[in-house]
């Protein structure tokens, strides 16, 4: 088996990145429209909680990612994920929600008395909040508040899933909530003392994250044809017991019904392999998942670690964990490489399946017996010190100068053996030379 990379084409640049925060022309996404062009979405503000959902430039690609221009309104319309009937879903993170006015309980962890349920109740008090599942610290002085979902009102927290669908032969897309069976689900209420500051502006609020999903889950359609599948992350707690897990953990959704409704059909647990990673007790969990089915009828799901917010590096490991039946339960998630931001699985029609590895560097991995063997891997991009090709080279770079990439990729089909590959490079130069945060495509072939 080989796999080979054409020459990388640019798709989209902005300013120089000694101009720009983290998150300005980052996090490429790619999307297929309802009538087979290519759409990729660039996230063009500041990347924070409060921003996961906006400020984006889309361009469109009617070559399968050889050439671009900008996307109109009636193509980011088009763009998602077929589902079973040929309508295109879009999942949508829920926008943020002040709970400016809402009290917070005064409490420390001995409130609880033996006789006590163990879910905490809603608040009697309609300008108070209950009492938090648990509390999250920083490594920036920040405390935020765990809750389960249905212990919120629901004006400031929504109970299901948000979504966008184009249906066949229309041309506009409507919102919709879908229901979902997701039981003790949590979310988080930021405190914006320290870290959050910076987006909020003088007058601190409390804000509650998406209880829903983020942006970037890719919904795919199973073997049957019909059932809808995603994967999500949130703070860890067990559908089951209702476990608080200290750590984020993966969830996998299904829809048996074109995404009208969905379910919570298992849990991932963290479970960090401290012999190969001596950080591991540190990270904050498995995060961005991705699923992908093989032809032997198992599921693969590859996970994200991280933990920088917990005083971790920048990057963390990456596990693979494989489902036998159907994704209602996972093998013990293993090691898989050393790295991994918003690691990608793609199954294409000649059978082979790629992993997206990456920060810092991008790598592309390629296995032809179902996920149990990978290659040696194709380098997109480097993984050595890249600060030298900035405008300004720094005495010594911090770890985004490093890497010249936020290295979040995505990854799509475009033939039966070849896939598009997106990614940032903040030092590609412009037509006088001059370095700008840029975001590339490049194809991949896979040779059996």
């Amino acid at each position: 088996m080989k796999i080979t990379m054409g020459k990388p084409q640019l798709v989209y640049q902005g300013g120089r990145p000694e101009e720009l925060h983290w998150g300005f022309v980052q996090f490429p996404w790619l999307y297929r429209t309802a009538d087979g062009n290519i759409l990729i979405a660039i996230h063009c503000e500041d990347d924070a909680p409060f921003a996961i959902d906006g400020g984006k430039s889309y361009l469109k690609s009617e070559d399968n990612g050889k050439s671009w221009v900008a996307a109109t309104a009636e193509d980011v319309a088009r763009m998602g994920y077929a589902t079973a009937e040929g309508d295109m879903l879009m999942p949508k993170a829920f926008p943020p929600k002040s709970v400016k006015g809402m009290k917070q309980p005064k409490w420390f962890g001995n409130y609880r008395i033996p006789t006590d349920e163990v879910l905490p109740q809603k608040s009697k008090d309609e300008n108070s909040l209950p009492f938090p599942v648990a509390i999250s610290t920083n490594v920036f002085g920040g405390f935020d508040n765990l809750y389960y979902v249905d212990s919120l009102p629901d004006d400031i927290c929504p109970k299901g899933l948000l979504f966008t669908r184009l249906k066949k032969g229309e041309s506009k897309p409507q919102e919709y909530e879908a229901r979902v069976d997701w039981k003790h689900r949590l979310v988080r209420i930021y405190d914006p003392q320290v870290v959050y500051d910076s987006w909020q502006g003088e007058e601190k609020e409390l804000i509650v994250s998406s209880p829903g999903l983020y942006s970037g889950p890719r919904i795919k359609l199973g073997p049957d044809g019909k059932t809808l599948w995603l994967a999500e992350y949130k703070e860890g707690s067990d559908p089951k017991t209702a476990a608080y897990t200290g750590k984020g953990g993966a969830y996998i959704l299904r829809s048996t019904d074109d995404g009208e409704s969905w379910e919570c059909v298992s849990f991932i647990r963290y479970e960090g392999d401290a012999e190969k990673d001596h950080f591991a007790y540190l990270r904050d969990g498995f995060s961005e998942p991705s699923i992908e089915f093989m032809a032997d009828g198992t599921m693969l799901c590859l996970l994200r670690t991280c933990g920088v917010f917990g005083g971790t590096p920048e990057w963390g490991p990456t596990y693979l964990a494989r489902s036998s039946d159907g994704g209602k339960s996972w093998s013990k998630p293993e090691y898989f490489k050393d790295r991994g931001a918003l690691p990608q699985l793609l199954r294409l029609d000649c059978g082979v399946t790629l992993a997206v590895i990456t920060r810092p560097g991008i790598f592309v991995y390629a296995s032809d017996d179902e996920g149990y063997t990978w290659d040696s891997g194709l380098e997109v991009m480097s993984d050595a010190d890249r600060s030298g090709l900035g405008n300004i080279v720094p005495e010594r770079p911090n770890f985004w100068e490093y890497a010249g990439s936020c290295c979040n990729c995505t990854i799509l089909p475009i033939a039966e053996n070849k896939a598009l590959l997106a990614y940032s490079d903040f030092y590609y130069p412009d037509e006088s030379g001059v370095k700008r945060k840029s975001i590339l495509a490049v194809e991949i072939t896979v040779e059996k």
